[in-house]
């Protein structure tokens, strides 16, 4: 009795550590570009989502729960959170599980422990994007097939975690694959069920494959960029780089990066408990072959990995493997609580961080145009802009008129390329005409992002509408009425 009091509070103190941690990141993260997106879409209609998703971004689930989960009465960014939450805490429950089956119930705790306080899994399960929901069906996943292996049956829920992935994100094609490859591995009895749940959680997808085929190259190719811009060796070792609890996060995502001392004790720690994990070669599987296949599609021109988001398909069986070391000896004991530990550092340090940040630029801005426009007035906008300035003039009660220029940029506000996304002929006469005569320009705010192929189409603008430099934030001038110009305010 003494033992399973023990195993409940163990479960218990796991989950809440796991839900604290997250729900607390739900509340203290600022919103950004990629969440106001999911609330764009979360506040337009069914038929809005689905042709706004045909040009942007991957499959509809997240959206389309979240949009769900804001008719109980929650603001959608709460709401989309609020799932995240949930689901990333599943997830730290589901690895605990299935590291249990496949390595001991020691090296299972210690699985949990490291997933529930890592960063990158702390990030994923307080945004509101899709990659929790990509975590929690990658550990669904892995004890399933757990359970087909030693006890011939999980088929089901197999089937239904691949469905979950491939309805989460593009990445789950790449889950599909990986849990096919390891099939092959599997005794007959067992392989045959598990390739029959992994086609049927890929036919499950089959709906949304013309959708996302026919998307515009253009929305991903930021990731090319991206990962073109990157040192050859920071590509070479991006598979890797952000997998110890203390890594160098700061450079692609919002979160606290360690000391480089503390990132290189961490580093070599990970090496080796890794060099002395009892992992079987299933683990290595799931978490080697996708973090290669992600590699080498970005190495060829595939939009396939950008660093703190691809790892959701193998951060968990990557810290299983080093958990799996637990078992050896006491000195491997001390390494991977010193690991939990200092995941739980960098995630505290960047839970004060998220309380402590000043309001971003597109706040900083709202604000402003709160103060100097009617609440139904009139904001022309040029870049990336719009989400975020629409998300917090919103929020403040402001009903303003939107307009992107060029007018097709208004389609997929998620991302913006002026080298593909042009003015129609004569789209800026009819704008200076549509808003000319009949807006009074007290009302009227054209946001202007210097640099882009629309800037000097849209200073001329301003200029023939009367409007002069107002505001400005990291390099983003706002053009107003004369009356509120004492030359540009900055932050």
């Amino acid at each position: 009795m003494a033992q399973v009091s023990r195993e409940h509070v163990r479960w218990l103190v796991l989950t809440f550590a796991a839900l604290g941690l997250r729900a607390t990141g739900a509340i203290l993260r600022p919103p950004w570009h990629d969440e106001y997106f999911t609330i764009w879409l979360a506040n337009g209609s069914w038929r809005h989502m689905l042709d706004a998703l045909r040009l942007d971004s991957g499959p509809p689930l997240l959206y389309a729960a979240s949009k769900l989960f804001a008719l109980t009465g929650l603001p959608p960014l709460a709401a989309a959170r609020t799932l995240t939450v949930l689901a990333g805490t599943v997830a730290v429950l589901l690895a605990t599980r299935a590291a249990r089956q496949r390595l001991g119930q020691g090296a299972g705790w210690w699985c949990g422990a490291l997933l529930a306080t890592h960063p990158l899994a702390l990030a994923w399960s307080c945004e509101a994007r899709a990659y929790a929901l990509l975590l929690l069906a990658v550990t669904w996943a892995w004890e399933r097939l757990n359970q087909i292996s030693t006890r011939q049956r999980g088929t089901l829920g197999l089937a239904l975690a691949v469905a979950l992935a491939c309805w989460s994100h593009a990445f789950g094609l790449i889950l599909a694959a990986t849990l096919a490859f390891a099939a092959l591995g599997m005794a007959p009895a067992q392989r045959r069920p598990t390739l029959l749940a992994v086609a049927g959680g890929v036919a499950a997808h089959l709906p949304w494959l013309p959708i996302a085929a026919s998307q515009p190259p253009a929305a991903t190719e930021w990731m090319v960029h991206a990962w073109q811009a990157l040192p050859l060796f920071e590509r070479l070792l991006a598979p890797f780089r952000l997998l110890p609890p203390a890594a160098p996060f700061g450079a692609q995502l919002d979160l606290v990066t360690a000391p480089v001392a503390l990132q290189l004790v961490a580093a070599a720690a990970c090496l080796f408990l890794l060099v002395r994990s009892r992992a079987d070669g299933q683990l290595f599987l799931l978490w080697l072959l996708p973090a290669t296949g992600l590699t080498v599609l970005a190495f060829v021109g595939a939009p396939a990995l950008y660093m703190g988001r691809g790892e959701a398909l193998f951060l968990a069986p990557a810290l299983a493997i080093l958990a799996a070391a637990a078992s050896r000896d006491r000195a491997s004991n001390v390494i991977v609580a010193s690991l939990v530990v200092g995941g739980l550092l960098v995630s505290g340090a960047s839970l004060r961080s998220w309380a402590d940040r000043p309001a971003s630029a597109e706040e900083q801005l709202a604000n402003a145009l709160w103060q100097h426009l009617p609440r139904n007035g009139t904001v022309i906008v040029g870049g990336y802009w719009r989400l975020g300035l629409e998300y917090h003039l919103r929020r403040d009660g402001a009903h303003c008129t939107f307009i992107n220029y060029p007018a097709a940029a208004a389609d997929h506000p998620g991302w913006y390329d002026d080298l593909s996304v042009r003015p129609q002929p004569g789209e800026l006469e009819r704008l200076r005409t549509q808003v000319g005569p009949t807006t009074n320009t007290s009302s009227l705010a054209v946001v202007v992002s210097p640099g882009l192929a629309t800037t000097p189409d849209l200073d001329r603008l301003a200029r023939s509408l009367g409007l002069r430099p107002a505001l400005e934030a990291r390099g983003t001038v706002v053009w107003l009425a004369p009356r509120h110009s004492a030359g540009p305010d900055t932050w």
